[in-house]
């Protein structure tokens, strides 16, 4: 005979948050996250997609603002020449080739987005969100 019924554990907000944050932080295992909580692991993931997707209630995801991330210029060695592409055929002319600069964002996770500094802001906005994820 069974003698104890278990109740369904109701978490805050503040705690969804606080979990979906600690199991994306750098090196931190969901699984191991999930044990040490006592709550499911697909009920972690499915917190942590909601967020991610901006469905999680009482959550307000706002990508079209602007954010401000805190910047710093590091010196570094000069630019490595790309490489000349071969003559055009039509006979335009040769052009000279500057190096391109590069943007280098460390995201929250760890990861490093390295790209031209030629990139649209909204593209390089795009893949930093889908990396950072």
């Amino acid at each position: 005979m069974i003698s104890v019924v278990a109740r369904r554990r109701r978490w805050t907000l503040d705690q969804k948050l606080a979990l979906v944050e600690e199991v994306s932080r750098p090196g931190a295992s969901a699984a191991a996250v999930a044990d040490r909580h006592g709550l499911s692991r697909s009920l972690l993931f499915e917190w942590r997609r909601q967020v991610r997707e901006g469905t999680m209630p009482g959550v307000v995801r706002t990508e079209t603002a602007p954010a401000l991330v805190p910047v710093r210029i590091v010196e570094d060695a000069p630019p490595k020449e790309a490489p000349r592409p071969p003559p055009s055929s039509r006979g335009s002319g040769e052009r000279s080739v500057k190096s391109a600069a590069m943007v280098e964002v460390v995201l929250s996770n760890g990861r490093v987005l390295r790209a031209s500094e030629a990139i649209r802001p909204e593209v390089l906005g795009r893949l930093a969100a889908a990396l950072d994820a």
